[in-house]
């Protein structure tokens, strides 16, 4: 999977929008940030505490944690070496984490 498809996935979730955040392509749905692409194949998913230890649990070889300010804030995922669907779960999963509950019925969330 590339930058392009990982983009797509976000942008095809109910009142996602693009922007720049640290001079990174970032998403957010109605204000609130749930992903930020970074330099090379990853992506940081804000996935909630428990969303990110169970994504690195659960695949670590894709995924790792990261802290900002003394918090967990996300996790790092390696978009090259994950399985399409797995990055499909991952990004929806992200967006649900940080969607108003007026939207996501629309995902099935």
């Amino acid at each position: 999977m590339d930058a392009d498809a990982v983009r797509a996935l976000a942008l095809a979730l109910p009142e996602t929008e693009e922007y720049e955040h640290g001079g990174l392509p970032a998403f957010r749905v109605r204000g609130t940030r749930f992903a930020t692409m970074l330099q090379g194949s990853t992506v940081h998913l804000m996935l909630g505490e428990l969303g990110i230890r169970e994504a690195v649990a659960a695949w670590p070889e894709h995924c790792s944690e990261r802290w900002f300010a003394g918090r967990l804030s996300s996790a790092l995922v390696d978009f090259g070496t994950i399985d399409p669907e797995l990055m499909r779960e991952l990004v929806t999963d992200a967006w649900l984490a940080r969607a108003p509950a007026s939207l996501r019925h629309q995902v099935g969330g």
